[in-house]
């Protein structure tokens, strides 16, 4: 089977998303945040909107880490029509810190346009999206 061409890296976008597999080590937030920043600015994001991007990866893998049991955290990026980020990784104990969840869901509030975290059987799921506010049919 061929791969596809595109003619710029842009078009690639909406091609399906892309999947990032990390260890549960906090030194590994910043592979998470230039992999969503690279896929944002592919997009057409804004810097402004990239930045918000940035910190919503950020607060999803530290949320992650800190309340899980060690193992691996997956993020998948889809850039369809909106910016998506879906976190999980299993979970060490449930219910969740309260306070942790209260403090990631304030700044999710300020940088996403929806989050959602669910937990079930022992995973953690947290879902964001994030729109653009480029015009979408000069990508």
């Amino acid at each position: 089977m061929t791969s596809p061409r595109w003619s710029s890296p842009a078009m690639a976008i909406g091609a399906g998303p892309v999947t990032l597999t990390i260890p549960a080590v906090p030194a590994m937030v910043r592979v998470a945040r230039l992999t969503a920043s690279a896929l944002a600015n592919l997009a057409d994001f804004s810097i402004d909107e990239i930045d918000d991007i940035k910190i919503a990866v950020s607060e999803v893998v530290t949320l992650l880490i800190q309340q899980g049991d060690g193992g691996v955290v997956t993020l998948e990026f889809g850039t369809d029509e909106m910016f998506t980020i879906v976190g999980s990784t299993t979970a060490a104990a449930l219910p969740l810190a309260q306070d942790d969840v209260a403090l990631t869901a304030a700044v999710l509030d300020a940088v996403s346009d929806s989050h959602e975290l669910t937990t079930s059987d022992d995973r953690i799921v947290i879902r964001i999206a994030k729109s653009s506010t480029a015009d979408p049919t000069a990508r």
